[in-house]
């Protein structure tokens, strides 16, 4: 039991970062070995070498620390004794080395797209509620959607800049927005109505809520079970579909599981469900939460299964990456402005926890995951800070327009602060980890 959740736990996550992260070194290493560039090392972590094996001139390793990956070549940092051999990183032309630094984030973003394409043409369930228009189910008293006036049966026809979303961009904007105002345009009975709603921040990650919820077809299928309460107790399980409450038959009624309850003046009664096929019968006792008469069962959305062809498939996934890219974009933008905090950012310990839950939960929801982190590693590593790729590439643009190279010595130190940099800002994002990680609650 302990290695089955050890390889969960940390096996799975290593797995999945591994991969994304030899896709990433392996564009490097393929790009590189085209332009017949001397690849002396193609490691998976930093630090210290645990195994690995030569192959011609390449030492293939696996390294001490999980946190990344490298491919080291032959001349190719300002300290490193340069010969000026023609098989050198620096003896080549500016547009070969370019093409090179940009070829591991690229590959990233290619092995996202992928991803999601492969998973829309293999067939993935979500939720009813997330495709076509955002409408409105219900808003919570008190909340900040109520604040904003936004009502049931709503349409939201605009977001924070985005027009037409579905349920699934909804949240995404209202979840990295917290503590800001944002826009929103509702369509009410075919007329437009501006407000603006500002989230309120919670959880470890300080995401944005906003408790307007999105409508969703009635379904009377138990999705979950509250521990200890009165249907967990009697032997309900997920997956029963109720039938009947209290002698009430729930077709014919047309009422819901929750109405009966609270309308019912019995102390116990009977709830009728059609398990695997057979019709069974359990009496419960309901509980007062919150002045509510409840027996703790939650029902299961509606879903359909998304399946395209190829080119329907790869347009989704296009879609999903761009909207996604975006949304990164936003979020550096406000940590930058300090318009978000850097809770909200997720590193190795809680991407590796993270990973381990969508594990639980299949490979849909898995490869999703995969294909943001992917992207992200991607899209972070063109930003323009030059131990990054992005920075060897900022470097080189300027090299080409200047027509000369900078200095060694300019090189050397631009690098120095910004390992210190990345070092630093690599420390307080795992004590940011593991602080979350630690404190309880979702």
């Amino acid at each position: 039991m302990i290695a089955l959740e050890a390889v969960k736990n940390i096996g799975i996550p290593l797995l999945v970062l591994g991969v994304i992260i030899v896709i990433h070194e392996l564009g490097h290493f393929l790009v590189a070995k085209f332009f017949k560039i001397r690849v002396e090392t193609f490691s998976v972590g930093f630090g210290p070498r645990l195994i690995g094996f030569r192959y011609g001139d390449t030492d293939y390793r696996i390294s001490a620390f999980p946190l990344g990956g490298y491919v080291k070549m032959a001349g190719e940092n300002p300290g490193d004794s340069v010969t000026g051999a023609p098989n050198e990183f620096l003896s080549k032309p500016k547009w070969e080395r370019f093409l090179v630094a940009s070829a591991g984030p690229i590959m990233n973003i290619v092995l996202a797209v992928g991803l999601l394409t492969a998973l829309f043409m293999h067939g993935t369930e979500i939720p009813e509620f997330s495709e076509g228009d955002a409408i409105i189910g219900t808003v919570e008293a008190g909340s900040p959607a109520q604040t904003a006036g936004i009502l049931a049966g709503d349409r939201i026809t605009s977001i924070a800049g985005k027009d037409r979303p579905n349920w699934e961009e909804v949240e995404a904007r209202v979840m990295t927005n917290g503590g800001q105002n944002i826009p929103i345009v509702l369509n009410r009975n075919g007329q437009d109505v501006e407000t603006t709603l500002t989230p309120i921040k919670q959880g470890k990650n300080e995401a944005g809520f906003s408790g307007m919820h999105p409508k969703i077809r009635a379904t009377n299928i138990i999705g979950s079970l509250q521990a200890g309460m009165p249907a967990e107790r009697v032997g309900l399980l997920p997956g029963d579909e109720i039938v009947a409450v209290n002698g009430e038959d729930l077709k014919t009624s047309g009422r819901g599981v929750s109405e009966i309850i609270q309308s019912s003046t019995e102390e116990t009664f009977p709830i009728r469900i059609v398990r695997n096929g057979e019709t069974k019968e359990f009496t419960v006792t309901p509980v007062l939460q919150d002045g509510q008469r409840r027996i703790g069962v939650g029902f299961s959305f509606p879903t359909i299964v998304v399946k395209e062809n190829l080119s329907g498939a790869l347009a989704r996934s296009i879609d999903k990456n761009v909207e996604y890219g975006t949304l990164i974009f936003q979020v550096l933008g406000k940590l930058v402005r300090r318009e978000a905090s850097m809770k909200s950012v997720d590193g190795p310990i809680m991407i590796m926890k993270q990973t381990a839950e969508f594990w639980e939960l299949g490979l849909g929801p898995l490869l999703q995951l995969m294909a943001m982190i992917s992207l992200n590693l991607g899209l972070m590593n063109l930003l323009p800070i030059p131990i990054l790729d992005g920075g060897v590439m900022l470097l080189l643009l300027i090299e080409g327009l200047m027509r000369q190279d900078l200095s060694l010595a300019f090189k050397e130190r631009v690098i120095q602060v910004s390992f210190v940099f990345l070092l630093t800002l690599m420390v307080f994002v795992l004590y940011n980890d593991v602080v979350k990680w630690a404190a309880p609650g979702p």
